[in-house]
């Protein structure tokens, strides 16, 4: 259920498609004419939901094959992805402008299905899975006593994000295993 009624959404819409436009920051107008919500939801009401040129309904074969190979190509090395940058390339290439959410929710089941197939080596999200343990780093001395540098924390170490090597379905990582040699037991 929705926070916000027909009435408001009426509102929302007349404001930006009229003075909206030309105004630098039109949310912080927008929540002064509407006071019961802040600036950020009024954002995004706008941009996830009632800004005409959204499209809505599922995404083409085509187009979701364009978002893996955009997000592989245009990661960084801390592993962010600049959504907004994905979403105009998408308005660029197919002409349909999607909401950011919706794009990144996309991707981030299409990983989910990933995590199944591939290593754990590799990943889609922000949080860093591998097998080893954290690392146990001591924390600073702010105030110079013994009992400050024995404290430690638990932190892990934050790799950058491998890319993923392909996003072919039938994808078989070459996985080299030791061989060992079998000993008599006597």
């Amino acid at each position: 259920m929705s926070i916000f009624d027909l009435e408001t959404d009426d509102q929302i819409k007349e404001f930006m498609q009229g003075e909206g436009k030309n105004l630098s920051k039109p949310y912080m107008e927008l929540s002064r004419r509407i006071p019961n919500f802040s600036s950020k939801q009024l954002c995004h009401r706008w941009n996830y939901k009632l800004n005409p040129r959204l499209t809505d309904g599922p995404f083409t074969q085509e187009e979701k094959e364009f978002i893996y190979k955009w997000v592989n190509e245009n990661t960084t090395a801390s592993g962010k992805v600049r959504w907004s940058h994905c979403q105009k390339a998408l308005e660029n290439k197919f002409d349909k402008f999607r909401a950011v959410n919706r794009i990144q929710g996309m991707w981030l089941t299409h990983c989910r299905h990933l995590e199944h197939d591939l290593p754990k080596v590799f990943y889609c999200r922000k949080r860093v899975k591998t097998f080893n343990p954290p690392l146990i780093l001591p924390k600073a001395n702010p105030s110079g006593t013994k009992n400050a540098t024995i404290a430690f924390s638990n932190v892990p170490i934050l790799r950058p994000r491998p890319r993923l090597p392909t996003l072919i379905p039938n994808y078989q990582p070459e996985i080299n295993v030791p061989k060992f040699k079998m000993l008599p037991l006597f």
